[in-house]
């Protein structure tokens, strides 16, 4: 029983070490590798939003590479190899040797018989979702990608301000989700299936906050940041909503988050970013 449920990972591994080359052949082929890492990026936001909808609050479907014991902590697992990962670096793989709609259409009919495969061999389970969802969801998202690189490279104001905003999300959501891994943060009353749905309620909105100060650029706006995520933490651990097994695992968060923010800041808005076009956030430059 224990080597069966060990084979669980198994696939998961093979199709991590599969997407691993994708993304590395990918940017050693690239000629824009740095619009090319916020696009990756930003996919990812955008696929961690959807799956915090769709998995965690809707339960709609559930993985089982059983790299952990905890059946939440395994699915969330999961979850951050697909959306984080393997679909992203798909996304941008089309991008960037700029495949046509008909290649999309057949990697999304790919990613739709691997779902189906996953299900018969009981490493992921539909709950009310259907494999047509993913065929249809995953076409959409591949060809909104390009759509997005376009905006990108237009210096499109809002694109740009969005692109921050999902680069902060996912870095402050994977801050938590390893000191989660390594069980030093929990949030909720005790079970893990309350501890994932608590932090993305702040995390969503207050990326916003922290992409429009890391954007202003300055010491003071990164000290606004330091200031709003202790402000969150102390009112969670006055409340007992969070729990940490040591003081330094949130400045930890904290530093990795807004120094991060600061590099993505400077990665957007640097001049050479964009083809030509003025650089802009989402209170500037070209928003057409």
């Amino acid at each position: 029983m224990r080597q069966c449920r060990n084979a669980n990972k198994y696939p998961y591994i093979i199709l991590g070490i599969l997407h691993l080359v994708m993304l590395i052949y990918a940017f050693y082929k690239s000629k824009d590798r740095k619009k090319h890492f916020i696009l990756l990026s930003t996919y990812a936001g955008f696929a961690y939003i959807f799956e915090y909808i769709v998995v965690v609050l809707l339960d709609a479907y559930v993985y089982k590479p059983t790299f952990f014991k905890h059946r939440v902590l395994d699915n969330l697992f999961g979850a951050i190899l697909s959306q984080l990962f393997y679909v992203p670096v798909t996304a941008l793989f089309l991008t960037v040797f700029q495949l046509n709609w008909k290649v999309k259409l057949l990697f999304s009919l790919l990613y739709s018989l691997i779902e189906k495969l996953f299900v018969t061999l009981r490493i992921f389970n539909h709950r009310w979702w259907k494999t047509k969802f993913t065929f249809v969801l995953i076409w959409v998202s591949f060809l909104a990608n390009n759509q997005w690189y376009r905006k990108i490279k237009q210096g499109n104001g809002t694109i740009l301000f969005f692109s921050l905003y999902n680069m902060i999300l996912v870095t402050w959501m994977n801050m938590i989700a390893l000191m989660t891994f390594l069980k030093q943060v929990k949030y909720g009353s005790g079970t893990w299936k309350e501890h994932i749905k608590i932090p993305p309620l702040f995390i969503l909105p207050g990326s916003l906050l922290l992409a429009k100060w890391a954007k202003e650029g300055s010491f003071l706006s990164k000290l606004k940041s330091l200031l709003f995520m202790m402000s969150i933490d102390l009112f969670s651990l006055k409340k007992r909503i969070v729990n940490v097994k040591s003081l330094y695992v949130l400045p930890i968060i904290y530093l990795t988050t807004i120094l991060t923010a600061s590099f993505y800041k400077k990665l957007i808005y640097d001049d050479k970013l964009c083809d030509g076009m003025p650089k802009g956030g989402w209170t500037g430059g070209n928003s057409s």
